[in-house]
C-alpha cells in the first residue's frame, strides 16, 4: 500500500518506491502516469510522477509527487484532501507512460503497479465537542416484559 501525507495550505513531497523491473521500466526522459480513484466519491484524478529516480533498478524505482496547494498533473502537483478527493482508499494504477504531455490512460498497455493509496492528514482535523447532557436523566426508560 502506498502512503500519503497532506497538510493544508503546505506543499508536502511524497514518494512513492516499487520494484517494477519485472514488468516494465520507468525512466525521468517519459515519466510514468499515475490514476487514482477515490473509493469514497468514485473520482478519477490522472497525473505523473514530477521526478523519477532509479538509483538501483534491481531493488526499488523512486517516483516523487507533491500534494499542496497547485493542481497540475502534467507537474506531479496535486491538490487533495477536499470534498472531491478526501481523505482515506484510493485505488491506483501505474502505468508506463507514451510521452510527457499524456494523462490519458486509455491507449496505454503496460501496467506497472496496481494497488491501494491510503490519504492521511498530518495534521490531526478531527474536532471532538464534550458531551455535557446526560439523556437518562431526562428521558424516561421504560421496560418492557
Amino acid at each position: 500500500m502506498i502512503q500519503a501525507t497532506f497538510s493544508s495550505g503546505a506543499e508536502i513531497d511524497n514518494f512513492i518506491y516499487l520494484r517494477l523491473t519485472d514488468v516494465g521500466s520507468a525512466t525521468n526522459s517519459i515519466r510514468p502516469l499515475i490514476s487514482i480513484k477515490s473509493q469514497q466519491t468514485e473520482k478519477k484524478l490522472n497525473f505523473m510522477a514530477s521526478l523519477v529516480t532509479i538509483t538501483n533498478e534491481n531493488r526499488y524505482t523512486e517516483m516523487k509527487y507533491t500534494i499542496g496547494t497547485n493542481d497540475i498533473p502534467l507537474l506531479g502537483l496535486i491538490k487533495l484532501g477536499n470534498t472531491d478527493y478526501p481523505f482515506g482508499f484510493y485505488d491506483v494504477t501505474i502505468y508506463q507512460n507514451s510521452s510527457n504531455s499524456n494523462l490519458d490512460p486509455s491507449g496505454l498497455t503496460t501496467t506497472l503497479y496496481t494497488g491501494l493509496l491510503n490519504l492521511r492528514s498530518l495534521v490531526d482535523t478531527t474536532q471532538y465537542k464534550q458531551y455535557t447532557i446526560n439523556d437518562s436523566d431526562t428521558d424516561s426508560v421504560y421496560i418492557t416484559i
